[in-house]
């Protein structure tokens, strides 16, 4: 099974990012925009496992989340990671980051103690609006062009949830296994 861990989010949260999806792909001419359900922050991507395991990563998620009372989040700025003629765009969390990179901290020691490589490329929180996107125009016009609502936008963090990744009917689904509530 392919799984890693997340932020899942309330449906007001899922539907803002799909209005703000909405305009991002106005202005685009091609990409893979996630479907608005699958929507979530990724916490750490572990990838293919035996469902044997699945016991080892729910006890280090229970360790991970100790001492991290429910924080907030918030809806940011939207961004992109270039590929070549195409791009990743994303949209970033702003907040309490110092709660969630100390939860990230906490997950990848946690993991770590199982045998789960820690990631070398550091923590970017971001949620993935579109991959293999091309615009019309250059992103710069497409970020000034979306209006954020910071404020409005808060995303109240009270637990982390295993996710697999599957197919089914050729749609990617995002199904939570376990759901680890944080420190009250």
């Amino acid at each position: 099974m392919r799984v890693f861990i997340a932020i899942e989010f309330e449906q007001h949260i899922k539907d803002y990012l799909n209005k703000i999806q909405k305009q991002v792909m106005s202005y685009s001419t091609d990409g893979n925009f996630s479907r608005p359900e699958n929507f979530h922050l990724t916490l750490k991507f572990i990838g293919e496992v035996q469902p044997s395991f699945l016991g080892s990563i729910t006890a280090a998620m229970a360790q991970s989340v100790h001492g991290i009372k429910p924080f907030k989040l918030r809806l940011h700025n939207l961004g992109n990671f270039p590929r070549g003629n195409k791009m990743i765009i994303w949209m970033g969390v702003g907040g309490e980051l110092d709660v969630l990179n100390l939860l990230f901290n906490q997950l990848e020691t946690s993991l770590g103690s199982i045998g789960i490589a820690k990631d070398t490329r550091g923590y970017s929180p971001h949620i993935t609006l579109g991959r293999e996107v091309r615009l019309a125009v250059p992103f710069s016009k497409v970020a000034n062009a979306v209006a954020i609502d910071h404020q409005q936008q808060i995303i109240e963090v009270h637990k982390i949830s295993l996710m697999e990744s599957k197919r089914e009917e050729g749609r990617l689904m995002y199904i939570p296994l376990h759901r680890q509530p944080l420190a009250d």
